[in-house]
Order: structure tokens, then C-alpha cells, then sequence
């Protein structure tokens, strides 16, 4: 048996909670009680974005704990929820509940979150038992429902502290649009109406329990989801014809338990022993129909995935070094059993990975601080039912910030960095896509992807004018993941050597109370592109890759009355197959929001989503046998997103 495996088997599973760490460092900004009752929010999310330049970043969800984390703590916790965003944990989060916030720029004190800029620590209140609730209702084509319903307790028994949240779903989403086949250049495309309808129904109940001892904490973490997802799309030709489509039809069950013990010794050093175990399975089945003939179901897989997860770290935040060390063990497998046009395929992929780390933190002079964190990654990686493919790397992951305070207006960020990109499982099974008729194969060998990145970050802030964050960074990528033919004949995702990786992220906030009280505009802007040589057609960028997006918005921000607009404008995301190139163009999306208190404790929000049609495109052009050779058909796809109404009540009893 693996010794992780059998460490881990009767450890506690979900929503676990990271290394807290409890610095010295003051914040840059901090948000108490009474400052928080200017904030017109409804729950966290809604706080945070009201913070002028501050981006939530979300963790990359890999396995384990030390890949998974995002720039927000709660109570000196990173809040890491493998069911969850950290969007829809902040959610979940009433205002009602927070004490108060902190906002750290440029320097931070929380080395196991050293390749963050900002971060973000919330407090949250201890109280007696108080119940809040919130309910949405959504609008949509022919669709006028309850969308969403939440409840969360919260109470004190026997010296702990109960959170108990109860959510319901019932989302719908609809498209329309018109495909165009061009087969022969000579001739008329064929035209069909395509119609898209998406719906989402599920439960999830999730407590935490958390008890301070007397030398520390200790809090424990349950939750179970069941969600089920049906997708269908409906193509009709323009010429007399039965109306022909597919259903997907997927049933997902997860469940997670998570324990978090802190304890705290006389000489002011932590040991901290954090624990996750978490179970998931998914039934996926795609039916194939016509109108005059019954349902065929031309592809079906059950997936079951586990993942097991201890962390140990001990470290002292108010030394001047602020020393952290620590070691991370995770055990992880899926498997699939897959049905595709009759074949009957198995896959299996397995991975033990164990994670070393050193990390400390030390202010050299009153305007330099430098910190910087040291991982080896060693993992060892079996693909195939009977453990066929073996693959082991070790790997050095070194991370290195140097901060200097030009003023106390301005600060810049130098970082430094070596990482590597945990694999999908996904990748090494077989898939398929209902809406382009895309069916992949699973990989037999690869290796994950590893990038050497060096980023500098200048922010600076005039809150009487604006404020404003600037990020180039650039990367050197090696064993990138790229869709190519394989001996056999069908694609599949390969290592496919080296690229350069060029980017900017930046975000702007304008103050506008001169000419409107409490408003400004935002500006947020990112850039990307790369350099890869491709065999088949010379120099290109990498797949799935965004050149800019750039997102405009006003708002105005009471303490009983908040409104604002927003603006998407248009997109472009491109990638790159082996026998075609897939397009997706996107137009200026607008959106609008009113949230207002009504009385004592109630609030009210609404939104219009999409409010101008959203227009979206889709290209693929189609090559045979590859890419090398003349185009051979194209199909064009302009699909048209109707307007989205939502109105949400918030309240506590």
C-alpha cells in the first residue's frame, strides 16, 4: 500500500483551511467595524470589489495544498476549498459576518504566499447564533425561476464556533445562432440554426467548526455537493429537414473533509498539521437524436477521483526572519471507464508526490525587504489500468521577491521564479465534445510543463486622484503542452518543446468625486503572447492563448446606495489543433448593477447581464490531413447570448 495512502485513510475530507500566519507586518490599509459600515456589500465578494485596484486571483486548484491557494486569507487562513472558487466561497460569506479587513500592497508577511502581490486578510466575527439567508431570482429567455437559495448558521456551543451553510442551485443559460458549413468554396455554404440550452441543479452542505485551545486553534471543515448538469444542442437545417442534436447529460458527487490543528509554543514557534481527504465521481452520458428517430447514445464515462493531502509546518512569524518549514504529502488517483461508439476503453492515473519547503521573509533596510520560498517537488506519476507508464521528476522550485518603497505612495515588486505545472489527469483519457464534435485520446507519456518567470510590479496610489498597478512579466517555457498527431493516427495532447511567454496586467482606478460624489472609473487591461515553432507551420503562439482583454467600468459607491456599469470589449482566443484552427471571437459585452438596503438588514441587488445580446463567433477551419496542407472546409458559428436579469435579497433573521 502506499505509505501516503495509508497515512492519510482515515484522515478528515473539503474546504481545508491553509498555514495561518499571524505577522507583526502592519497592512497598508485596514478596514474596522465602522469603516466596513460605509461599504454598501452584500456579502465578501461584493466587499472586494470594491476595493479600487485590487485583483482576486484564484489558485490553480492543483492537487495537494501548496499549488492551491488565492491572495485572500480569512481569519490569517487561506480559505482552499477543492469544491468551491474562492469567488463562490466569498460569496458565502455575509457581511454580517466580518469584523474587519486588511489590504497588504507590494510586501507582505505571509511567506507560504510569496508569489502574490496583494493579499487580502479577513476577519470574521465571533458571535452568538444568528441565522442569514439569501435568495436569487433570474431571468432569461423563457426561463423565470429561483436560481439560487442560501442559508448560514452560525453559532457558539461548547466552546466552538459552528458555521453551517446550506445552498441550493437551479441555473439555466440558453443561446441561439447560425452555423454556416462551407464545404466547397465554389458553392453556398449550408446554413442551420443551432439553439443552446445549458442547465445546472445541485445541493451542497458544508460546515465548519472551529475551537480555539489553549495554546492554539483547531478546526475542522466537512462538506458534500451533488450537482447535475444537462447540455443541449439542437441544430436545424435551413433546407427541409429533421432537426438532429445531442444531450449531455452529467451527474457529479463530491465530498470533502479537512482538519487544521495550530499550535503555539512558549518560545512564540507554530506547528501547524493540516489534513484533507476528498472523494468525487461523475456520470457522463452523450446522446446522439433526430427528430424521427429514437436517442443513440454514442458515448458514456463514470470517473472516480481521490485525493488524499497531509501538510506539517512549523515557523515563527515574529521573528525578523520570519523562518518557515515544513513538507507536504499527497496521494491522488482517477479513474475512468469509458464507452465511446461501442469500444470500451479503461484508464487509470496514479500520482504520489511529496513537496520539502523552506520559506522566510527579512526586511534589510527600512525601504528593502526581500523574502523568498525553496520547494523540491518529487513526484512519481503511473498511467495505464495495470500501471504501464511510469514517470518521476524532481524538481528545485525556488521563489524570490525583493520590495523596495519608493514612497509611501509608490512600491515595486521584483520577483523571481521556477515552477512546474502539475499534469491533468484529464489528459491521459479519452474525451469528447458535444458541441464541435471533438473526440480526444488520452496521452500515454507526458511530462508536465515548467516555466522560469520574471515579473516586476509598480503600484501607486493617490487616493484623491487615482490609483493604479503595473505588471510585465515574462517566462521561458519548456515541455509545453501543444495538440498533435500521434503514431496511431488520432490527437492528442504532447510535449511539444519550447516557447516565450510575454505579458502585462494592469489596473486602473480613476477618482471621479469631483464631478459625481464616491465614483470612480476603472480600467482594467491584460496582454499576452508567446513564441513557439511549430513543425507544421513555422513560428506561432501557443494554444489557447488571449492577446488583450480590457474591461471598462464606472461605479458609485454609497453607504446605502451602490450603482455602476461595465464593459467588455471584444476578444479573441485561438487553438491550435493538429488537423484545425479553432477561433473564438467575442464582441463588446455591457453590463449593469443597482444594490440598495431596504430598511434594517435587508438588502437588494440587481444586475443586467449582457443587457446589449452578447455576439459571439466561432471559426473552425479544417485541414487534411494537417495543418501543412490547404484548407479543406471551414464552419462558422455567430451565436447571439439574450439578456440576463437577476435580482437578489440578503438578509439576516
Amino acid at each position: 500500500m502506499y505509505p501516503i495512502k495509508s497515512a492519510l485513510l482515515h484522515s478528515l475530507l473539503v474546504c481545508t483551511l491553509f498555514t495561518p500566519v499571524y505577522a507583526q507586518q502592519q497592512a497598508d490599509k485596514v478596514f474596522d467595524q465602522a469603516s466596513l459600515a460605509q461599504f454598501n456589500a452584500q456579502h465578501a465578494l461584493d466587499l472586494l470589489n470594491q476595493l479600487p485596484t485590487f485583483v482576486l486571483s484564484e489558485g490553480n486548484n492543483e492537487r495537494g495544498l501548496s499549488g492551491a491557494s488565492s491572495n485572500v486569507l480569512i481569519d490569517g487562513t487561506v480559505p482552499l476549498s477543492k469544491s468551491d472558487s474562492i469567488e463562490t466561497l466569498l460569496r458565502q460569506l455575509p457581511i454580517s459576518q466580518i469584523a474587519s479587513l486588511a489590504l497588504y500592497t507590494g510586501q507582505h508577511p505571509f511567506s507560504q504566499l510569496s508569489e502574490y502581490t496583494q493579499v487580502v486578510n479577513i476577519t470574521t466575527k465571533t458571535q452568538g447564533a444568528t441565522l442569514d439567508w439569501r435568495a436569487k431570482l433570474q431571468s432569461q429567455h423563457s426561463y423565470h425561476e429561483l436560481s439560487e437559495a442560501m442559508l448560514s448558521v452560525q453559532t457558539r456551543l461548547a466552546q466552538w464556533q459552528h458555521t453551517m451553510s446550506v445552498k441550493w442551485v437551479n441555473n439555466h443559460a440558453y443561446s441561439s445562432g447560425e452555423l454556416a458549413l462551407f464545404s466547397d468554396p465554389q458553392q453556398a455554404p449550408e446554413v442551420q440554426q443551432e439553439h443552446f440550452s445549458e442547465r445546472q441543479q445541485g445541493a451542497q452542505l458544508a460546515l465548519i467548526s472551529r475551537k480555539q485551545l489553549e495554546h492554539g486553534t483547531l478546526q475542522l471543515n466537512a462538506s458534500a455537493q451533488h450537482i447535475d448538469w444537462l447540455t443541449r444542442y439542437r441544430w436545424t437545417p435551413t433546407a427541409p429537414a429533421p432537426m438532429n442534436g445531442t444531450t449531455d447529460d452529467e451527474a457529479e458527487k463530491e465530498y470533502e473533509l479537512g482538519f487544521d490543528w495550530l499550535r503555539e509554543t512558549a518560545s512564540e514557534w507554530q506547528l501547524q498539521l493540516t489534513g484533507l481527504a476528498r472523494r468525487e465521481q461523475s456520470d457522463l452520458s452523450i446522446q446522439e437524436w433526430q427528430r424521427l428517430e429514437p436517442a443513440l447514445t454514442t458515448f458514456e464515462q463514470r470517473e472516480r477521483a481521490r485525493e488524499q493531502v497531509l501538510r506539517l509546518a512549523y515557523g515563527n512569524p515574529t521573528h525578523a526572519l520570519q523562518p518557515s518549514i515544513g513538507i507536504e504529502g499527497s496521494y491522488n488517483s482517477v479513474t475512468a471507464d469509458t464507452q465511446d461508439d461501442g469500444d470500451v476503453l479503461s484508464s487509470k492515473v496514479t500520482e504520489t508526490r511529496f513537496e520539502p519547503f523552506l520559506a522566510a521573509s527579512w526586511q534589510i533596510a527600512p525601504q528593502w525587504q526581500v523574502s523568498g520560498k525553496l520547494a523540491l517537488e518529487q513526484a512519481t506519476l503511473k498511467s495505464g489500468i495495470h500501471a504501464e507508464q511510469t514517470l518521476k521528476h524532481r524538481l528545485l522550485k525556488p521563489q524570490l521577491k525583493l520590495g523596495y518603497d519608493l514612497s509611501e505612495a509608490s512600491q515595486l515588486t521584483f520577483s523571481a521564479q521556477h515552477q512546474v505545472e502539475q499534469l491533468d489527469f484529464g489528459l491521459f483519457q479519452t474525451s469528447q465534445s458535444s458541441g464541435f464534435v471533438r473526440t480526444q485520446n488520452g496521452s500515454e507519456q507526458l511530462k508536465p510543463m515548467q516555466y522560469t518567470e520574471l515579473m516586476l510590479t509598480w503600484q501607486y496610489a493617490r487616493a484623491d486622484l487615482f490609483e493604479f498597478t503595473l505588471s510585465p512579466l515574462y517566462q521561458w517555457q519548456q515541455d509545453i503542452h501543444e495538440y498533435q498527431l500521434q503514431a496511431n493516427g488520432n490527437g492528442a495532447i504532447a510535449n511539444a518543446g519550447r516557447a516565450r511567454y510575454f505579458g502585462l496586467d494592469s489596473e486602473w482606478s480613476f477618482n471621479t468625486s469631483r464631478l459625481l460624489s464616491a465614483s470612480r472609473i476603472e480600467l482594467s487591461y491584460t496582454w499576452r503572447d508567446a513564441r513557439y515553432e511549430d513543425p507544421l507551420t513555422g513560428t506561432r503562439p501557443i494554444t489557447d492563448l488571449t492577446p488583450h482583454e480590457l474591461i471598462i467600468g464606472f461605479r458609485r459607491d454609497q453607504t446605502r446606495l451602490s450603482w455602476g456599469v461595465e464593459a467588455f470589449l471584444p476578444t479573441r482566443l485561438r487553438e491550435y489543433f493538429h488537423d484545425e484552427v479553432f477561433t473564438e471571437r467575442a464582441s463588446t459585452e455591457l453590463s449593469a448593477f443597482v444594490q440598495t438596503q431596504i430598511g434594517q438588514g435587508l438588502s437588494l441587488r440587481a444586475e443586467m447581464n449582457t443587457l446589449n445580446k452578447a455576439k459571439y463567433q466561432y471559426v473552425r477551419a479544417l485541414y487534411a490531413p494537417d495543418r501543412s496542407q490547404p484548407l479543406a472546409s471551414k464552419e462558422v458559428l455567430d451565436e447571439n447570448i439574450q439578456p440576463q436579469f437577476s435580482l437578489t435579497l440578503s438578509g439576516r433573521l
